[in-house]
């Protein structure tokens, strides 16, 4: 009996694996079939940069193709709160907890122009790389400090245009959806800037695409919480690390009552 048991299980795991796989595979075919057939026009378009150099049409296109490339998913939603933060301002450096690879999808839906701090090797990918080139993102190799301080000179020139712009401070995604200690470069570079410090929260992003996986959860409740901004003009760089922890204990407070929000609707 026991031996049929576990027979009956590992069948049964088997045959979940095996739905997780070919469900995550369409998904995969969809995000790649959807950026295909975006790319031709922001190629197209990318002479606009001529009279838009801020690049602001190839980025609300670009947060089009984000926001429907979640939509492809039913099961998928997400919810923002605090949108009114992001109204007056700015332009921000938003910093942003780093949960999944889905993450910077996700920060399309709070319909703000924004240029983003990403890994090189994601600039690297074909089409999606490119389409982030030419949407004036903003590419870094981890570990190397020559490259770290290039990109935060052309994220202050962004800002410099009136821009925001956006970081994960924890340099890497959660393990366990908590939120890490931050790196400093963002607070110097907003302290530096004289630009506010907006903190923006995200829950529930872990379970869309878990870290060292490549399977999609088939439902997802992402939350997104934009805390009010921390101004920067009477701060000084000494000023940093107590800057990065107060904004830090902020989004950690954030994170648990959205997570407590997310198990209080979860089924039992």
């Amino acid at each position: 009996m026991d031996v049929r048991s576990a027979y009956s299980r590992r069948a049964m795991l088997l045959v979940v694996r095996s739905r997780d796989v070919i469900r995550s595979a369409a998904i995969w075919a969809g995000f790649a079939g959807v950026t295909l057939v975006a790319f031709p026009p922001m190629l197209l378009g990318y002479p606009l940069v001529l009279v838009d150099p801020n690049r602001a049409l190839s980025d609300a296109y670009f947060r089009g193709i984000g926001r429907a490339l979640v939509r492809l998913n039913p099961l998928w939603s997400v919810s923002v709160e605090g949108r009114e933060h992001l109204e007056f301002g700015g332009p921000f450096v938003m910093v942003v907890n780093h949960q999944s690879l889905a993450d910077l999808i996700v920060m399309c839906f709070l319909h703000h122009p924004t240029k983003f701090l990403g890994k090189a090797s994601l600039f690297k990918l074909p089409v999606f790389g490119w389409a982030l080139r030419i949407a004036g993102e903003v590419a870094v190799e981890r570990g190397d400090r020559g490259s770290g301080s290039t990109a935060l000179r052309e994220l202050r020139k962004w800002l410099s245009r009136g821009v925001s712009v956006c970081l994960f401070p924890e340099g890497t995604r959660s393990e366990d959806g908590g939120i890490a200690p931050f790196k400093m470069g963002a607070f110097k570079l907003a302290i530096e800037a004289g630009a506010p410090i907006l903190p923006v929260v995200l829950s529930g992003a872990a379970a869309l695409l878990p870290k060292n996986s490549m399977l999609f959860d088939q439902r997802a409740d992402i939350r997104v919480r934009v805390l009010r901004p921390f101004s920067t003009l009477r701060r000084k760089v000494t000023d940093t690390d107590v800057l990065a922890a107060e904004v830090r204990g902020q989004m950690i407070e954030a994170l648990r009552e959205l997570d407590a929000r997310s198990d209080e609707r979860s089924p039992a």
